[in-house]
């Protein structure tokens, strides 16, 4: 018997679809399933995981900075572990003649070169600048460039959102990226008001040094010497002296700093007669500013790689002008002889001044 009226409207009503985007949950979404019951991404209309995931109601992403712990610095010893491992199962596979598969070893891919956005001495980018937590500032932060993901850094931001990087090895063998002497030592490295204070003291040095030179002046040079010189203290606890990346003397304009207090001790404690071509190197510690600034760190490195690629010019010009140097000197050689004199004498006769002026020890 054929169902009435009645019944087939109950039977419309108590139909329900599979999936409703108009039901009573407010979060409720039409996915497409997937041969294996599994939800599959809907890439066409622009949902990914972690959109659904916002939509659901779960937390918002969390922050690309996160703390330098000491778990940080051992999932980063993982990686290189495995990182290591892989390399030398690659080497293995190899010599035994084996060719091994691109997505067994190469599934994860890394960063060719660093970040120009995230360079050391660098501001942090515009995109992600209003995105780091003001309680991290001076704190070792971990690593947001690809490129470093596997090498043993950490990242600090300053006061001012620059972006200094260390190495996450202990400086000079004891000290850990935790040591309380270390992190107070990046602290007083990256905060503002001390390179204010070493490029004042530099400043001042360099206007004492164009005054002549007194017993003053001289005590002067032992006060600057000892900031200076507290400077690369406190950068050599911070980074480490010279073995690993990021250290003192890896930076090249450090260098100079180390020069420049090098010679100053020499000069202070070692007597070797005439000094004055020892303290001509004095001059160099203008340049000390570069080197603290950052913006005048990257404008000074642009002007460098300027100059190389202007090689060719500059060595085209240095030889037009030698050409015409030479032909000035072949020319107007002797041109000028016995016409400059220390002091003309006045009253002299014919005779007299002719053998002045042939006298060789008047010039």
């Amino acid at each position: 018997m054929p169902p009435g009226p009645a019944e087939t409207a109950l039977s419309a009503n108590t139909e329900q679809p599979a999936f409703s985007t108009s039901s009573a949950t407010p979060h409720a979404l039409a996915l497409p399933v997937a041969e294996d019951g599994v939800h599959a991404d809907h890439d066409d209309d622009g949902f990914h995981d972690h959109d659904i995931e916002h939509m659901l109601g779960d937390d918002e992403p969390q922050s690309i900075f996160r703390p330098f712990t000491r778990e940080s610095l051992a999932a980063q010893l993982a990686r290189l572990a495995e990182e290591a491992a892989k390399k030398a199962q690659l080497e293995k596979m190899r010599e035994e003649g084996v060719e091994p598969e691109p997505q067994q070893f190469y599934h994860h891919k890394e960063a060719s070169d660093p970040d120009p956005g995230l360079e050391a001495g660098g501001p942090l980018p515009k995109q992600i600048v209003n995105d780091f937590p003001p309680e991290l500032i001076a704190t070792p932060v971990e690593e947001i460039d690809k490129y470093y993901e596997n090498k043993r850094t950490f990242m600090v931001i300053s006061k001012g959102k620059d972006i200094f990087r260390f190495s996450s090895t202990s400086a000079l063998w004891i000290l850990s990226p935790f040591n309380p002497i270390r992190r107070l030592a990046i602290c007083i490295l990256v905060h503002p008001l001390f390179s204010f204070f070493i490029i004042v003291a530099i400043l001042v040095n360099c206007v004492l040094m164009t005054m002549p030179a007194n017993d003053k002046i001289e005590q002067t040079e032992t006060i600057f010497t000892t900031i200076y010189t507290f400077e690369s203290f406190i950068k050599i606890l911070a980074r480490g002296f010279i073995l690993e990346r990021f250290t003192y003397l890896r930076d090249p304009w450090n260098w100079l700093d180390f020069i420049v207090i090098t010679l100053a001790y020499v000069t202070m404690f070692v007597n070797l007669g005439n000094l004055s071509a020892l303290r001509t190197f004095r001059v160099l510690r203008a340049l000390k500013t570069v080197a603290i600034v950052p913006g005048l760190k990257t404008i000074v490195g642009a002007v460098i790689e300027s100059v190389k690629n202007l090689r060719d010019v500059i060595i085209l010009t240095m030889f037009s002008l030698s050409v015409f140097a030479l032909m000035g000197l072949q020319i107007y050689m002797g041109v000028l002889t016995q016409k400059c004199v220390q002091q003309p004498p006045s009253g002299l006769s014919a005779p007299e001044w002719y053998d002045f002026i042939h006298n060789e020890s008047e010039y």
